[in-house]
């Protein structure tokens, strides 16, 4: 059994742990008289501390609520499909980028480098799931889904043989409800949450439970699990992507947690609204009759009560009745929902984006109540957001598996190192590089952007690159628009097509096209 991680002391610059200083008299931070205060509101809060065997059953707990708010919920699901939607969209696209000068290269043969790095990522791209389903795009789809949901998301590179395939390199998906600690090991202290850690804190191996294909349970003892290893030499032995925001948490959580109340009583609220207004709807009446209930009964069609014994009667659309002397007719009516709904509503979205760091619009998909500069200003905010997420997924996840495929690229012949460049191994890391373009961002107003964009072209603060980048996003890149433009302008000399800037096209004679 691994022994229990320590804690290792602090120490001062030479290396002599740190004494305790003298205890001072006063309170610096005034934490009593404010945060730390016990009267009043605060006088019964409390934070909980999770130890490392409750941390497991509230992450469930979480995960199961966020996996049935975002399919039931729709602004649960905006705020998923959004995040999902601009974080990957149609796929980020690598531009391979080696550092040509430091390997010994000339430009022509970085071009070459890059063609031959671009022509096996194009290659690879559409077998990328061992399951032989998805595209590589759509699996870093599933990832940010994963992502949203769980809090986390497993894949697992494989090397798979098969004569169909022009790359052996795969990924596996996991589901994260598979990882969890055996039951067997609940007593190891190197144990958190399914991962097997080191004496630094290091991920060894994660464990993944077998399934019952028969009755899909899950495994419950290790001899059942498969122990994945973190690291296989120098190549990650599976990926698992979250964002840490405490310093031991090794585990994810669902970013839509801190807002899991509001989205459960919103939907409530909703429903009941909507359950008012068909009732409302509905046209209910209540008849007032002078008569006692037991002589009342006597004038109701006994076939037209309902089972338990509800005296009520069913009337067809349009009809004229006559009622009997002294009854009398009271239409149910409602004043829901109220003038506060709608900004009731609008205030708890807001609440729910500022919880996961989407301005109300991109929620609510509601632009309506916002001009161009608003509008600008809440695309640009949730793009900072966005921005964070590619980079995170791109360090972690896009660029290690980008790494291995170009390794295998140069086993395989499809890359060729020359004698006088260094070794791949010694400098795998710069063979490697490359730039990853994210989707398109789109335009509020493509007028005033684009005349930005060639603006800051002109003026030598953006290159064509970039902005091919901001504009098309990873479709297209500037080189292959250059080999494209070259086309189209021999075919236009071709035709003795005369193109102006910013006017129609016209032949030489004069006549427009």
């Amino acid at each position: 059994m691994t022994a229990p991680l320590s804690i290792p002391s602090i120490r001062n610059l030479d290396l002599r742990p740190t004494q305790p200083g003298p205890v001072s008299g006063g309170n610096t931070f005034g934490y009593s008289r404010k945060g730390a205060g016990r009267k009043g509101s605060l006088g019964k809060w409390y934070g909980q501390k999770l130890s490392r065997f409750t941390e497991s059953r509230e992450r469930e707990i979480l995960t199961g609520r966020a996996a049935d708010i975002i399919g039931s919920d729709p602004h649960a699901a905006s705020v998923s499909d959004s995040m999902a939607t601009h974080i990957v969209g149609t796929g980020l696209t690598p531009q391979p980028s080696p550092f040509f000068k430091a390997l010994g290269m000339t430009e022509d043969e970085a071009q070459d480098m890059r063609e031959a790095c671009r022509l096996a990522w194009i290659s690879w791209q559409s077998e990328a799931d061992a399951r032989g389903r998805l595209p590589f795009w759509m699996l870093s789809l599933l990832a940010v889904y994963d992502y949203f949901t769980h809090g986390e998301f497993f894949q697992q590179p494989v090397m798979l043989d098969s004569p169909n395939r022009t790359f052996s390199l795969a990924l596996q998906q996991i589901s994260p409800s598979r990882v969890f600690t055996p039951a067997d090991r609940q007593d190891n202290g190197a144990f958190r949450d399914g991962i097997e850690i080191g004496t630094m804190g290091q991920p060894l191996r994660y464990w993944v439970a077998g399934v019952d294909a028969r009755t899909g349970k899950m495994a419950r003892n290790a001899g059942d699990f498969t122990p994945v290893p973190a690291w296989v030499g120098h190549r990650p032995g599976i990926f698992h992507g979250m964002i840490s925001k405490g310093t031991d948490q090794y585990r994810g959580v669902s970013p839509l947690a801190p807002a899991m109340k509001l989205f459960r009583d919103l939907s409530d609220y909703l429903d009941f609204e909507v359950v008012g207004a068909i009732v409302a709807a509905s046209f209910p009446v209540w008849i007032e009759t002078p008569y006692p209930s037991e002589m009342a009964e006597q004038f109701l069609d006994k076939n037209e009560m309902s089972q338990r014994g509800e005296e009520y009667q069913e009337v067809a659309p349009a009809g004229i009745y006559y009622g009997r002397s002294g009854e009398r007719p009271h239409i149910l009516s409602t004043t829901r929902p109220g003038n506060t709904f709608e900004p009731f509503v609008e205030r708890l979205l807001r609440g729910i984006g500022a919880s996961v760091g989407l301005p109300y619009e991109v929620i609510s998909k509601d632009f309506s109540k916002t001009n161009y500069a608003g509008a600008r200003a809440a695309l640009l905010e949730a793009w900072n957001l966005f921005s964070l997420y590619q980079q995170w997924l791109v360090s972690g996840y896009m660029q290690p598996i980008y790494e291995m495929l170009m390794e295998e690229a140069y086993l395989r012949g499809w890359i060729k190192i020359k004698k006088h460049w260094p070794d791949w191994y010694a400098a795998r890391r710069l063979y490697t590089h490359c730039r990853w373009i994210p989707p398109r961002r789109g335009h509020v107003d493509p007028s005033k952007e684009i005349s930005a964009i060639i603006d800051a072209m002109n003026s030598n603060i953006m290159t064509l690159g970039e902005a091919i980048a901001e504009v098309r996003g990873g479709s297209a890149d500037w080189e292959s628009i250059l080999e494209q433009r070259g086309r189209e302008r021999a075919r236009e000399k071709e035709k003795d097509l005369v193109v102006e800037r910013g006017r129609k096209a016209v032949w030489k004679d004069g006549e427009e096209e």
